[in-house]
């Protein structure tokens, strides 16, 4: 029950001084309050990959990044 009303007087404290803030102020706090959010929880994959596929080597993704570059296309 304690830890309850800690919290409660808490969030009161923070939106009491979240009234405060302008906007641009409003946006900084949200941007930084979502990347400890990140930072906690970690980054999900942007990707699902098939099972059973084989990531590439470090040096297959560098020989495709400088094929990607030096292509020309047939006329």
């Amino acid at each position: 029950m304690t830890e309850i009303l800690t919290k409660q007087k808490t969030i009161e404290e923070i939106v009491k001084q979240v009234k405060k803030l302008d906007k641009e102020e409003l946006q900084i706090l949200l941007y930084k309050l979502r990347i400890k959010k990140m930072q906690r929880e970690g980054v999900k994959p942007a990707a699902n990959p098939p099972k059973g596929l084989k990531e590439p080597t470090m040096e297959e993704i560098n020989r495709w990044k400088h094929e990607s570059r030096t292509y020309v296309a047939p006329e």
